[in-house]
């Protein structure tokens, strides 16, 4: 539903007539117990004008009002499904709590594409920041009006800093024009974050030079060595020293002492290569 057929939306539900509470009940239990399909159209038609009225009492957040009364509609469908006319409630009043309950989570999820928080606090700021702003004459909130919020709404000044740093900022398309002419637009000024092509180059020559050089340093220890530090530091996934000590028959304080010394010949190796490599570059350079 777009902004242009709501209008003839209202101006159709509004043929649908009201339900008295005895009508209402009787509808509802033909449904309940009979899934008589004409009882559900009824009950279902003669509450839109319900739904219109709440989603207008949400308007405010800048969503568009045919989605709001969509959902609303959806809450009086999942109303139907839990109702239970036995219990004596008039419809409408439990339908109302359904209706608000779909309305709130699709505003609340659907307001910014920056997510807010799930928690019970985040929500209770969110829908009731504004009203008490409005109740105590608070415009801007500094420290001190944000505390007396805080202490009247049970939560943190923090909480309520935060969200009403966020209710006063505004979501902007990448497309959205800046500057004086219009020329440019916001995704022209962001960054890419992926690494230049001459970058990926000298990443990768680095990355197989390290890995020549682990695997040359590797073939200069002994065979008991190689095995422990390829399980100790490299397979995936690793053995502990006892697990190692046990395959091995050896004590683990046996291991441990072989893998460290083997461990030292390999970044001792590692440097030395480097130093030569240094010295190649000096002579080549000068």
């Amino acid at each position: 539903m777009d902004e242009d057929s709501l209008s003839s939306y209202v101006s159709k539900i509004k043929k649908f007539p009201m339900l008295q509470e005895d009508e209402e009940f009787e509808l509802a239990t033909k449904w309940k117990e009979k899934g008589d399909a004409r009882a559900l159209e009824k009950i279902v038609t003669s509450h839109l004008r319900l739904v219109l009225k709440i989603a207008k009492g949400y308007s405010g957040y800048g969503l568009s009002r045919a989605d709001l009364v969509a959902e609303g509609n959806i809450g009086v469908m999942c109303a139907l499904q839990h109702f239970d006319p036995s219990v004596g409630y008039r419809f409408s009043t439990y339908a109302a709590w359904w209706i608000k309950a779909k309305i709130r989570d699709f505003v609340y999820n659907s307001w910014s594409i920056v997510k807010l928080g799930a928690s019970k606090n985040n929500r209770k700021l969110f829908f009731g920041l504004r009203k008490i702003k409005n109740i105590l004459g608070f415009e801007n909130l500094s420290e001190e009006k944000a505390q007396i919020i805080a202490d009247k709404m049970n939560v943190s000044r923090k909480d309520v800093l935060v969200l009403e740093t966020r209710l006063n900022c505004k979501d902007f398309s990448a497309n959205f024009p800046v500057g004086e002419d219009d020329t440019n637009s916001w995704q022209d000024l962001l960054a890419d974050q992926k690494a230049s092509p001459e970058a990926e180059v000298l990443e990768k020559q680095e990355y197989e030079y390290r890995k020549k050089a682990l695997h040359e340093a590797l073939n200069t220890l002994s065979p008991r060595e190689y095995t422990i530090v390829c399980q100790y530091r490299l397979h995936s996934p690793i053995k502990s020293l006892r697990e190692i000590a046990e395959s091995m028959s050896l004590s683990s304080e046996r291991v441990r002492q072989i893998e460290k010394n083997a461990f030292l010949k390999i970044q001792k190796y590692i440097r030395s290569l480097e130093s030569s490599t240094k010295a190649r570059k000096s002579d080549t350079s000068s």
